[in-house]
């Protein structure tokens, strides 16, 4: 007797392309989203709609019992094939999540964009340089700054190299939600100074990071993020804010906590912010983790 079984219990191509085009749909027009961050995720995605529409074109109606072991080969791949789609859409769904919290564009900081090829490049080949057994040292002091051991010294010195972007330096963007301070405004960091201004018309502050970029690259499981993670990572929007060149020099790549002579509630604030931030960064990671391979 034949049963005209049709076994596509792998999910029809249009669940996958649904729950994609809905990660996909731009927070803006005309700007990257977060999911146009997450290439390698999305590249995996493609390749296993490529198998799951070369699955679906193959006969599915079976004679059975004449046909049990085709039957059951179908079934199984089916089934391999589902589970593969959860993972990769779980893939992407933490990268989305994380590029999200990075950005921070709830509160109008520039979006995120991705790295140029030449510069993840340059991420991998430092990456490739940092010892198979290193190992992250003692927590510095608030008083002490982040020291860069050796083994990391080229990959933080690539990455300080693209973070901030340069083009913050000469712009009007909002870090954080605040504008660029602008030149004799009050400095929050000193009562009684002002923000002075450059010899090129701009206020003289700078995108400083709040948890130090020497900081991060020492941060637990950041060595483990792929090079294009890495980037987003250091450069991320909500560790981002103004502050008086006089100020983030005097900061340098140590707590808030550790600066003298300025004003204690703006110290205090700032101390409270980097403690969240930390705690951002960190669960960013965690979630990049996750959607890597």
């Amino acid at each position: 007797m034949r049963l005209p079984v049709a076994t596509r219990r792998c999910a029809y191509l249009l669940v996958l392309v649904l729950a994609v085009a809905f990660l996909l749909a731009p927070i803006r027009p005309a700007q990257a989203s977060p999911a146009d961050l997450c290439t390698e995720p999305l590249n995996a995605t493609t390749l296993l709609k490529a198998r799951i529409d070369a699955h679906n074109a193959q006969p599915h109606q079976f004679e059975l019992p004449k046909q049990q072991a085709a039957f059951a080969a179908y079934n199984a791949e089916a089934h391999r094939l589902n589970l593969e789609k959860t993972r990769i859409l779980a893939r992407l769904e933490n990268c989305v999540a994380a590029m999200k919290a990075l950005e921070d564009t709830a509160a109008g900081s520039p979006p995120l964009t991705p790295p140029q090829a030449r510069t993840v490049r340059k991420i991998q080949a430092a990456l490739d340089q940092v010892p198979a057994n290193w190992q992250r040292g003692p927590r510095p002091s608030p008083q002490e700054y982040w020291r860069v051991p050796d083994g990391l010294r080229p990959l933080y010195d690539t990455l300080r190299g693209v973070s901030p972007p340069g083009s913050f330096r000469t712009r009007n963007v909002p870090l954080r939600g605040q504008p660029r301070p602008a030149a004799g405004s009050p400095d929050p960091a000193y009562p009684g100074k002002t923000i002075g201004q450059r010899a090129n018309t701009y206020s003289d502050v700078s995108p400083d990071h709040i948890v130090p970029l020497a900081e991060i690259v020492q941060m637990p499981s950041f060595l483990k993020l792929r090079p294009e993670n890495m980037y987003q990572v250091a450069n991320a929007r909500m560790n981002l804010q103004w502050m008086s060149s006089p100020a983030n020099d005097a900061k340098s790549s140590r707590s808030v906590a550790g600066m003298s002579g300025v004003d204690p509630v703006w110290q205090q604030n700032q101390i409270q912010l980097e403690i969240q931030v930390r705690r951002e960064l960190r669960k960013a990671i965690d979630t990049l983790l996750k959607s890597q391979k």
